[in-house]
């Protein structure tokens, strides 16, 4: 009786089952374009997904502190049940099982190694919550994520190592290793051009890797984060080089109030020696940007984003003139329980003539604009947390 009492002490485990339903009524439009009336997308109307979710989820306690076990969400269109989004294009986040993330891992509360496609670069924690949890998207994160870009920001391939909650004020940190496969720059290449799928005698050593570093103090938050990749470089199309550095602090003047500050900086090199172009070429982008939440008391909150890409440097052909972009973001969430709340949210992006950002992100955009087109999105939605 004494062994089977041990033995069970290692047989609890739990199985869950979650997720998002994320969902707004919208207006959107991407006027003004440098090419005139002719290539502006138009205000049109739209019910559209914002990144609703299912999680599927299991863990084993394994004695002495130890967990293993499986974390799988799936991204879903609740709109029209497919994996494209709002442009007919497909969203590669919707595609398939464990498209947002999968992983397995084991650990314990000081530390855990994942293994498997994961959430890397984007995330920003409490220094920006506004897209992730409250109004469904932000105009600052496609910002950070836009210009020259970076290899992946939920990358497959990977080895993590997180830090748990026994690291106090570095929970939260963690250092990664990838290895190229079918996301990143390489998605449009031709099959097997780089990583763990090239043909016979093809260059294989493509892989990305990089860090997190949290810091939570009382008021303070403090997050530096780093990326960067090596490429074998495919003999046809681009194919990059790449780093990227993105620092933030934020200061917490109450409980659930915050304002932050966050600056990044991004650069490819492109060994094919192509000129540059927005997707070829070598190249720099930068900027910064300013967070406000503010708790309005009776379940209302207030959020507030401005953000700002200084113009895109061309190494090899200097600074591109009017390449850059100012944006912001105004919101208001209502909070029924923990799980739901509803929101309104404008969000502007204000593109110099040369400038093709656009709120991408989730492929929220209702198609592509084009250069010098102003974004503008007025939102009524909801989310409910399961």
């Amino acid at each position: 009786m004494a062994a089977l009492a041990a033995a069970s002490a290692f047989a609890q485990s739990t199985v869950t089952l979650s997720g998002r339903a994320s969902m707004d009524v919208s207006t959107y439009e991407a006027t003004g374009s440098t090419a005139g009336a002719a290539s502006d997308l138009k205000s049109r109307v739209r019910v559209a997904d914002t990144a609703s979710r299912i999680t599927f989820a299991a863990n084993e306690d394994l004695g002495g502190g130890l967990t293993a076990g499986v974390y799988c969400e799936t991204g879903i269109n609740i709109d029209n049940a497919s994996n494209a989004g709002q442009a007919g294009t497909v969203n590669a986040n919707t595609s398939q099982f464990c498209s947002r993330e999968g992983r397995a891992y084991f650990g314990n509360n000081t530390a855990e190694i994942r293994l498997g496609r994961q959430n890397v670069w984007w995330t920003q924690g409490a220094l920006n919550e506004v897209g992730s949890t409250y109004l469904g998207s932000d105009s600052f994160t496609n910002l950070i994520n836009g210009g020259v870009g970076v290899y992946t920001v939920r990358g497959e391939n990977m080895i993590k190592l997180t830090a748990g909650g026994d690291t106090g004020a570095f929970a939260g940190s963690e250092i990664y290793q990838g290895y190229m496969g079918v996301s990143g720059d390489y998605a449009a290449l031709p099959a097997g051009a780089t990583g763990e799928a090239v043909g016979a005698d093809k260059d294989a050593s493509g892989k990305y890797s990089g860090a997190k570093l949290n810091y939570a103090m009382g008021q303070f938050v403090f997050m530096l984060d780093q990326q960067s990749s090596k490429s074998p470089f495919a003999a046809s199309g681009s194919s990059f080089d790449r780093s990227a550095t993105k620092v933030g602090v934020a200061y917490k003047y109450n409980a659930t109030s915050l304002v932050s500050l966050q600056t990044w900086n991004k650069k490819r090199t492109d060994g094919t020696g192509a000129a540059y172009s927005s997707t070829t070429g070598d190249a720099k982008d930068s900027g910064y940007g300013i967070v406000v939440k503010h708790d309005l008391g009776g379940n209302w909150m207030a959020h507030a984003q401005y953000g700002k890409a200084n113009n895109i440097k061309g190494t090899s052909a200097g600074e591109i003139a009017d390449s850059g972009a100012t944006a912001y973001t105004l919101g208001l969430t209502k909070a029924f329980s923990k799980r739901t709340h509803v929101y309104t949210a404008y969000h502007n992006i204000t593109n110099a003539s040369a400038g093709v950002y656009n709120m991408v992100g989730g492929n929220y955009a209702s198609g592509t604009s084009a250069a010098g087109a102003d974004v503008k999105v007025l939102a009524l939605g909801m989310i409910h947390n399961f």
